[in-house]
């Protein structure tokens, strides 16, 4: 009876997950549908781009759980291709390890990883073993409070030159371990036992402790044995969980692997293609500082790049800190995997600095399915992108920041010009772009204005106010003021009914040297003559 009632729930939530995996196919479309006009949203200049950076997170997210869902389903019934090839397995890991690690800053989290200082070769599927990494850290993080412990273990046991010996249909001998160990809310003995079964976690999330689809930890479960491995957890309550993964050493390919050929040549064919076809855009006064540590693709970037733009490169973080504060580009690119300090790092930096703040940063990923936490990190890159990248699409993205910089800074020169403005600028930076300009003109005779007055009249803090006008105009806060004072003073020049040192005055500008060098680089013209300029016009 326990049998048949075992059975009879096992089928029902069959009949279940096959009723969601037809549902998750309708609701892909959609969500990809939706994706599209959010990332266009997210990667142009807007006054609400936090809240549009949510919505594209969350869509994401649950674009990923129809996914794995369906993932689920094909590794189940057997439909689910491994692609494996040999290859070191240490770069990926620690690219894994490292998306976690400002997550990790933000909770306090003492989180630590140990690696062999060595190369480590066997076959897998880098995109499958991300998958697997990436839940079992999100689900470390997930139940570790604030002020935890979390730890990324990966040794050789055995011989990593050795074929694996396996007891059991498990690695015995001869294999990678990674453990990955948390010191959060842990589990009991009985929910061990069912932790990677979905049809209990499915028909029992009232009382599990570790609540979720079910899914994920199946999923992985399902990948790790595709890979000959196996997975197990330990754990105790209130003292921590730890997943052991291994992966066994071998010179033979997991499966046949003539599909991971066909693919990879098809992808070199594909970026061969491209490469010659990346269509020079028109030059412009742009600087693009390009950070990576890998040689090749660092000329290779640098290649892409000053086609159109002027470019300058960096090694690491350290060195590409130091020539974003020196040399002042318009756009960062910068790889995320690098030593000495790495390009999340480099981003913090170029994010909390006032002097950099307004720059753009774009990162490189090897790893595609963890764009998506980079993203939930909020340490504000403008835009990410995985490798092995399209030229063109690299291209097209560079070209879109860059010229919505442009576009904002054209609108800001003209409206300083007393000149037509362009029509296409968002209105919601329209918006704080003249609310600025307005308070700092209704303060021009005022002696006592400063930029912390602008900082408290804006409602904004000054870091914000700051990367905003920077990003805009191109300026300091202190040269913004300065040229809305320029532009009053031209307006008042065009009465032509007060002198050169009234108007100076008027606008709040006593040093009569200073005022008309200041007025000359704007308008290339002196304050006098300006004037006259004008006066002959209205006769």
């Amino acid at each position: 009876m326990e049998k048949y009632k075992a059975d009879q729930e096992k089928t029902l939530t069959d009949l279940k997950l096959r009723f969601f995996t037809n549902v998750s196919h309708e609701l892909r479309t959609p969500l990809t549908l939706i994706l599209g006009p959010i990332e266009e949203l997210a990667s142009s200049e807007h006054e609400k781009k936090d809240k549009i950076m949510l919505i594209l997170q969350q869509t994401r997210k649950l674009l990923d759980l129809v996914n794995q869902l369906l993932d689920f389903r094909k590794a189940e019934t057997g439909n689910m291709k491994i692609l494996a090839t040999f290859g070191n397995i240490i770069p990926m890991i620690e690219e894994v390890f490292l998306i976690f690690k400002l997550k990790a800053q933000e909770s306090s989290i003492d989180y630590t990883m140990s690696l062999p200082q060595t190369t480590v070769e066997l076959f897998f599927d880098s995109s499958k073993l991300e998958i697997i990494l990436t839940n079992l850290l999100s689900n470390a993080f997930k139940y570790t409070p604030s002020g935890g412990k979390i730890s990324l273990k990966t040794e050789i046991v055995g011989s990593s030159s050795e074929e694996a010996v396996f007891e059991g249909g498990r690695p015995s001998k001869n294999f990678l371990q990674i453990s990955i160990q948390d010191f959060g809310v842990g589990m009991s003995v009985d929910e061990l036992d069912k932790i990677f079964d979905p049809y209990y976690q499915a028909s029992h999330t009232e009382t599990l402790k570790i609540r979720g689809t079910g899914i994920g930890l199946s999923l992985v479960k399902q990948l790790v044995e595709a890979h000959k491995g196996s997975i197990e957890v330990e754990s105790a309550i209130a003292k921590g969980t730890t997943f052991i993964l291994k992966l066994p050493f071998s010179k033979k390919p997991l499966v046949e692997n003539t599909e991971a050929e066909h693919h990879h040549e098809e992808t070199k064919s594909l970026v061969e293609e491209v490469i010659p076809v990346v269509a020079p855009l028109e030059k412009f006064s742009a600087k693009v500082l390009i950070v990576e540590d890998q040689e090749d693709l660092r000329a290779y970037l640098k290649q892409i790049c000053e086609v159109s733009y002027e470019v300058a490169t960096a090694v690491d973080g350290l060195d590409g800190w130091d020539k974003a504060l020196e040399w002042q580009p318009d756009l960062i690119i910068s790889d995320i995997m690098m030593p000495n300090s790495d390009g999340l790092e480099l981003c913090q930096k170029v994010k909390q600095n006032p002097k950099t703040s307004h720059i753009p940063v774009f990162l490189l990923t090897a790893r595609a399915a963890v764009t998506h936490e980079v993203e939930g990190l909020e340490m504000g890159a403008d835009e990410y992108m995985a490798k092995p990248f399209n030229p063109l699409v690299l291209n097209a993205k560079i070209a879109s920041i860059l010229q919505n910089r442009s576009q904002l800074r054209s609108y800001y020169q003209k409206q300083i010009l007393l000149e037509p403005s362009l029509p296409d600028i968002p209105d919601e930076t329209k918006a704080l772009l003249e609310k600025a300009m307005a308070i700092v003109e209704a303060n021009l005779t005022n002696q006592d204005f400063t930029v912390q007055t602008l900082v408290k009249d804006m409602g904004m803090s000054q870091s914000a106010i700051y990367r905003q006008i920077k990003s805009i105009t191109g300026q300091s806060l202190v040269e913004f003021i300065r040229d809305i004072r320029l532009k009053r003073a031209a307006q008042l020049l065009s009465n032509g009914n007060l002198r050169v040192t009234e108007v100076a005055m008027l606008v709040g500008i006593e040093d009569m040297k200073y005022f008309r060098k200041m007025f000359q680089q704007t308008y290339n013209v002196s304050p006098s003559e300006y004037a006259k300029q004008k006066k002959e016009n209205l006769m």
